[in-house]
């Protein structure tokens, strides 16, 4: 079981809509078993804006939905076939014989499930069931002490369960039956994502997920199920002992896909750059768009006098490389920090970068970052070697133990590409982020008029986007979804 805590509703909305468009993207025909509630609709705004920007295609997915109340007309707009129209399947290219919701009305309530399991068992099985979370604990309308062994089945609801559905039903009588997937339907499930918001949700989401299995907490049968991902916000998280501090919304192998839309919003970012360019072409675009609702910090760790700029000492290149850099960085919207490290002009090495170090942590306990960049592990250019060295051991003495959450980044650059199975996140971007990097890589006109970084740049984000996909995402031959026209990769640790 995996527990991803996010800030807030629109932070969970969105990480929970990549989960599932990451499962539409490796599957196209996926089967999906789908939830309702207010809990779900941000994540599902999240996916008609998916299909709107062609980033998404629901044409072949068949979707089955957990539950309907007992005695609705499909037509009530209180029923949940009105509620899927209404906030999902209006606004994708769903097939309407392929999405499917029990019958309430049916004369046979009994034999509508019967038919209901045998549907889903000939479409292959549930890939992803979706499920939201209720104050007693229930999933689907499976209520306290149902057996583990039900499957789809007629249920009268808790009196607990009826308050909570009467803002739903005004000057209506709040229906007292429904019919449900039973537990056993949903663990038949491949993998499961459930979602919680609010701390009315707490309890709920700690007896689930820490307390003991048992069938006054249907959801804590979801301990025993191989794939289940359960991302929340901090309040339903609120009542949670154990540490879930964790960045990963993919397991091994697995890629995240980023837009501007889905970056974190205030907080402290600082960028390792071992040359005045490296912020700029390896992850220009990036930086910029953080900008945008964060305070970023790019620490130039080194001179770069070594740079042949014609006839120029190296005193005057320093001048040059730095003004450059600041220009790079105001154009990115980032502040800059010179560091000026020792071990780019000597020859006794070992103190140098013990000096270095000492310096780097201090600019780390005054800039206090949430999210540091660094070169990647198997990037050989010297340079960045050492800066990544340095910047991981300042990290340590900055933040022992690790008491700090800190997300690393580590970013590919021109001269160490990432292998295919290097990198774990992907940010997706346009002609009007990709205008602000190259702007930001002219910056430095002492490099380019050498060497032609920004078209090198420009053509790795254009490789990326048209390899990545087939790549990491939907497999070699499969048609991809439109993402962006360039990407920027990075592993997360």
């Amino acid at each position: 079981m995996k527990v991803i805590i996010t800030k807030n509703y629109e932070e969970m909305s969105a990480k929970a809509s990549r989960f599932v468009l990451a499962q539409i993207w490796r599957k196209p025909n996926s089967v999906l078993g789908l939830a309702t509630g207010s809990t779900v609709i941000g994540m599902y705004q999240n996916l008609i804006e998916a299909r709107k920007h062609s980033r998404a295609d629901f044409s072949a997915i068949k979707s089955f939905n957990l539950d309907e109340y007992l005695g609705i007309d499909p037509k009530d707009k209180e029923s949940y076939h009105a509620f899927m129209q209404k906030h999902l399947f209006d606004g994708i290219n769903v097939k309407k014989q392929n999405h499917h919701v029990l019958n309430g009305n049916s004369e046979n309530p009994d034999q509508e499930c019967e038919r209901y399991e045998q549907t889903i068992k000939q479409s292959g099985g549930i890939d992803l069931q979706i499920l939201g979370l209720g104050q007693n604990s229930h999933i689907g309308f499976n209520e306290p002490g149902t057996g583990f062994e039900a499957r789809t089945h007629v249920v009268e609801l808790t009196e607990s369960t009826r308050r909570a559905n009467t803002k739903h039903f005004k000057n209506k009588r709040t229906p007292t039956h429904a019919l449900t997937m039973g537990l056993s339907t949903i663990m038949d499930a491949k993998k499961i994502l459930l979602v919680a918001s609010g701390k009315k949700k707490a309890s709920a989401v700690a007896s689930a997920v820490e307390g003991r299995v048992n069938k006054e907490a249907p959801a804590s049968l979801l301990q025993w199920h191989p794939d289940v991902t359960i991302i929340l916000d901090e309040d339903a998280a609120s009542g949670l002992k154990r540490d879930y501090a964790s960045p990963f919304l993919f397991d091994h192998g697995d890629v995240e896909v980023l837009t501007e839309n889905d970056l974190p919003k205030g907080k402290f970012i600082t960028v390792i750059s071992p040359h005045p360019d490296d912020a700029s072409i390896s992850l220009g675009a990036m930086i910029s768009a953080l900008a945008k609702r964060n305070r970023v910090h790019i620490i130039i760790m080194t001179t770069g006098y070594r740079s042949n700029v014609n006839g120029v000492k190296p005193e005057e290149v320093i001048k040059i490389r730095e003004k450059e850099a600041r220009e790079e960085s105001k154009i990115l919207g980032a502040k800059p920090v010179c560091l000026r490290a020792e071990f780019y002009d000597t020859k006794n090495y070992a103190i140098a970068l013990k000096n270095d170090i000492v310096k780097l942590t201090k600019q780390f306990k005054r800039l206090r970052p949430d999210i540091l960049f660094i070169p990647q592990q198997n990037d050989n250019h010297p340079t960045h070697m050492a800066s990544r060295e340095i910047g991981l051991s300042a990290l340590d003495k900055y933040n022992p133990n690790q008491k700090e959450k800190i997300s690393i980044y580590n970013y590919e650059g021109l001269w160490s590409l990432f292998s295919e199975k290097d990198f774990n996140t992907v940010f997706a971007f346009d002609d009007g982020i990709m205008k602000k990097k190259l702007k930001a890589i002219s910056a430095q006109q002492s490099q380019i008029q050498r060497t032609r970084f920004d078209i090198a740049a420009k053509s790795l984000a254009q490789l990326r986007a048209c390899v990545v996909p087939e790549q990491a995402l939907v497999g070699y031959g499969a048609k991809a979804p439109k993402l962006g026209k360039y990407f920027e990769l990075f592993k997360v640790t």
